[in-house]
């Protein structure tokens, strides 16, 4: 597909340079079109369709496990990453003594399911970051020993925009014999993501960042093998086997991830993600990487000749979709709202101004953010 038609994907670019997908991305227009098809239907025939609303989620599921690598009884559909990250945090059973070993300077969704865990005598561990804000293997390895039971790491960080290498990761949890959790919602649409040979046991990603999705609909993966280990923390008519057999009280799960699904469904939401999931697959994540890989160093090469100062890693083993930098002089704040008066949209995180650029994203866009950039206020 020619550049040009990867843009008009995107209606925003009418309008905006947009470099915040880190954040919230825009919809794209495969996951619109749906969205308002769907509302159509609604509309006008009510819940008449359901039973073909309930099995478009199965689609998706298909589809979700088909991006990961997974079964598609490994996959349920939640509300958020958040949440995710905090079913396995409560629906594990960790004994007094144990431990659990996260980042310093994550996200907070990936931090506070697992503070909690230290009420209940379970010791958090965090591993440094480095510099550029590295996460290197040997800090991992030393925070684990006999105690730990889990490891919890994002994919990609969300304010250095470091990458880490999941896979090796992986093989040290395994070879430990550590659970291993990854909140890939920095890296999933952008990386390939094959939760088997990166020997992942639960994954939890919204799409309203990389899928370029709704917020609100979020893939969950859990190891076929640790399904009966990871107690639902929420129950409800979906959760079990019975299903829509309302008179039938029987509390025993399905042999899937569904158990994790209460109740009603963000229907919209997963048919959304479904398209844009389609579109991803139609374009190839390896396109899709690369692309975002040119941006990405375009515009660094680019905020280096404006004079700032790249704090995120852009070596081939650490790079990701996220550039985070410093402009000598500039406050962070008023250059995003300098750039957003300019119709350039960016982010800051960490006293750092964040860009995100995605694969539709053009050298017009960089264009724009550099000249944005070139006249912002300075101390």
């Amino acid at each position: 597909m020619p550049t040009d038609d990867y843009r008009a994907l995107f209606p925003v670019t009418r309008e905006w340079s947009y470099f915040n997908h880190a954040a919230v991305a825009p919809l794209s227009l495969p996951a619109q079109q749906r969205f308002v098809e769907w509302s159509q239907d609604y509309v006008q025939q009510g819940a008449v369709r359901e039973a073909a609303w309930y099995g478009e989620i199965e689609t998706v599921r298909k589809q979700s496990a088909e991006l990961i690598n997974s079964d598609s009884e490994e996959i349920a559909f939640l509300k958020n990453t958040s949440e995710g990250l905090s079913l396995v945090a409560e629906g594990l059973d960790f004994e007094p003594g144990e431990s659990i070993v996260i980042i310093s300077g994550e996200f907070p969704s990936n931090v506070y399911p697992w503070l909690q865990k230290e009420s209940q005598g379970i010791e958090v561990r965090k591993v440094p970051q480095r510099e550029q804000g590295r996460i290197l293997l040997e800090d991992i390895a030393a925070a684990i020993d006999e105690t730990t039971r889990l490891l919890s790491i994002s994919f990609v960080q969300y304010a250095s925009g470091f990458r880490s290498d999941v896979a090796a990761i992986g093989r040290l949890c395994r070879e430990r014999n550590v659970l291993f959790c990854l909140d890939a919602i920095q890296g999933l649409g952008v990386f390939p993501v094959d939760v088997r040979a990166m020997n992942i046991d639960f994954l939890a990603a919204d799409g309203h960042k990389w899928l370029v999705s709704p917020e609100g609909a979020a893939i969950f993966y859990c190891r076929r093998e640790l399904l009966d280990r990871l107690r639902p923390t929420t129950v409800g008519w979906r959760s079990v086997a019975a299903g829509t057999d309302f008179s039938k009280i029987d509390l025993t799960f399905p042999d899937s991830a569904t158990r994790f699904e209460c109740g009603t469904m963000n229907v919209a939401g997963i048919a959304a993600l479904g398209a844009s999931l389609r579109m991803f697959s139609e374009i190839g994540i390896e396109t899709i990487n690369q692309r975002v890989r040119n941006n990405t160093d375009r515009l660094v090469d680019r905020l280096h000749e404006a004079g700032a100062d790249v704090f995120s890693p852009r070596d081939e083993d650490g790079w990701s979709g996220i550039v985070s930098f410093d402009l000598p002089g500039g406050s962070p704040r008023r250059i995003k709202k300098h750039c957003i008066e300019r119709n350039v949209v960016v982010s800051y995180r960490d006293g750092r101004v964040r860009a995100s650029p995605h694969f539709y994203n053009n050298d017009d866009d960089i264009n724009a953010l550099i000249e944005a950039l070139q006249t912002a206020p300075r101390e």
